[in-house]
């Protein structure tokens, strides 16, 4: 026997081929717990699904069941309902069938026996009776037909009031034994029959929305207490339909408010009217009045007067005065007035210091009977040297005119520096006024008056008036002399 020598290669493959082989046992044993834990997982998920289907289909059914139930309940429940009103209505039916066919009877049987006691064979003597208490509750049948489909029943009505009424008068007539009984059940039959019509009429009106809510209720230590206010919440809730009595009687407390707000604005805005009314009536008539010492009484002036007052009556209660009132003057005629005491009143009433508006220059008065003119505010008291004062100053000096009115001789010193003063200004583009021309006299170190003032204004703006004019004469001669040129 012979001995192979080992072969390293053939070791090799074979120990890779036991290599190899182990390796794919390994990888099928993995495989199969793979595909063992999937189909685990799988069963399970399938297990869970199939327990939330069977507890949806065991909700459903609960569901369906309580469905059913409720079904059934609510069928059961409106057939109660129903029977229940069936059971009312028969209940009421029953009642008033019964009342109704009772009296009928009573007033029958009545008739029936004085029919049998007159000789009449009892079945005819019932029929009889029978037909003359019918004939009543017929014409009933007919005023209730003709009332529930909205014709006119009232003359059926009463008809049918009527034929009781000679029915219960046979039955009292007629009857020997209680006749008294038997005529009010033949009168009582058709009121009867009538007071069922008109409960079915008002039931089929209330199902058509065709009667008022009831009106409130309200107790009676209220309609006592309270008769005024209880009365018109009551009336206001009918008017309404409202069926509350708090909330009628909160509305009428609120209007009462409104009103009596409404009343005290009212009452303000005519007292304010008022008082504006005084007030202008007041300053148009000091107006007036100081006017009237001024000038005298002119026919033109009493005229305006008149029509100041005709406008202040009309509107001048809605007007708002931009003026500060006067106090009272007294009133005088101007030719019992002397000449020591025609301004005093007039300058005591001054409020802005003796000064006139910044854009007019004070007026004068009408010549005295000594021909001298007196500026308008100024006292007209004599010095004891026979001069007038002419006006004072604003450091508190007066300017004597010698009882002259400043005119363009007195300003004559002062013309060229208001000249000046009014050149600046018109640069500045600022208008002059008397103030203005004053601060500017005494910021250049002089003095002067109020009235020296007005009179340097006054020949200020004429001088540039008469400037202004001569240039436009100039300019429109200039341009006919051009157009004659041209032509």
């Amino acid at each position: 026997m012979r001995l192979l020598a080992p072969n390293p290669n053939r070791e090799h493959a074979r120990l890779e081929a036991e290599r190899i082989r182990l390796e794919q046992a390994e990888l099928r044993e993995a495989a199969r717990r793979k595909q063992e834990l999937e189909e685990a997982e799988h069963r399970a998920a399938l297990s869970e699904r199939a327990g939330e289907l069977a507890e949806q289909e065991q909700t459903r059914i609960a569901a369906e069941a309580d469905a059913e139930a409720e079904r059934n309940r609510a069928k059961w429940r409106k057939r109660r309902e129903v029977w229940t009103e069936r059971t009312r209505t028969a209940g009421r039916l029953l009642v008033m069938s019964t009342t109704n066919l009772g009296v009928n009877l009573v007033a029958v049987s009545g008739q029936a026996m004085s029919f049998m006691q007159r000789g009449l064979p009892p079945l005819w003597a019932i029929l009889a009776a029978g037909i003359v208490e019918s004939v009543a509750v017929y014409v009933s049948w007919h005023a209730h037909v003709a009332l529930r489909e909205g014709d006119a029943a009232w003359a059926t009505r009463m008809w049918s009031y009527a034929i009781g009424a000679g029915a219960g008068y046979l039955s009292y007539t007629h009857v020997q034994d209680y006749p008294e009984l038997f005529a009010a059940c033949s009168l009582a039959s058709p009121w009867l029959w009538s007071m069922h019509s008109r409960h079915l009429h008002r039931q089929d009106l209330r199902a058509q929305g065709l009667i008022d809510p009831r009106a409130p209720k309200f107790s009676v230590l209220r309609w006592l207490l309270h008769t005024k206010e209880t009365f018109a919440a009551f009336k206001w809730a009918v008017s309404e339909g409202v069926q509350s009595p708090h909330v009628a009687v909160e509305v009428v407390r609120t209007r009462r408010a409104v009103r009596t707000t409404w009343r005290t604005v009212d009452e303000a805005q005519t007292a304010v009217v008022a008082a504006q009314r005084t007030q202008l009536e007041l300053a148009l008539t000091q107006l007036a009045a100081l006017s009237e010492e001024l000038y005298g009484v002119d026919p033109d002036a009493l005229a305006a007067k008149q029509t100041i007052a005709r406008f202040v009556h009309r509107v001048g209660g809605g007007m708002f005065p931009m003026y500060r009132p006067l106090p009272p003057v007294e009133l005088r005629p101007a030719d019992e007035r002397t000449d020591g005491a025609q301004t005093d009143s007039a300058d005591d009433s001054r409020t802005d210091g003796g000064r006139t508006t910044d854009n007019e220059p004070e007026q004068k008065r009408p010549d005295d009977a000594d021909g001298k003119s007196r500026p308008a505010g100024r006292r007209g008291r004599k010095r004891p040297d026979g001069r007038r004062p002419s006006g004072r100053t604003n450091g508190g000096r007066t300017a004597q005119t010698g009882g002259r009115s400043a005119g363009t001789a007195d300003v004559a010193d002062v013309l060229p520096l208001g000249r000046t003063i009014l050149a600046d200004h018109q640069r500045a583009g600022v208008r002059l006024t008397r103030d203005r021309l004053a601060a500017g006299v005494k910021a250049a170190g002089q003095t002067i008056s109020n009235e020296r003032a007005s009179a340097l204004l006054r020949a200020l703006q004429t001088s540039v008036s008469s400037a202004t004019d001569g240039a436009d004469e100039n300019s429109s001669s200039a341009d006919d002399n051009d157009d004659k040129g041209t032509n």
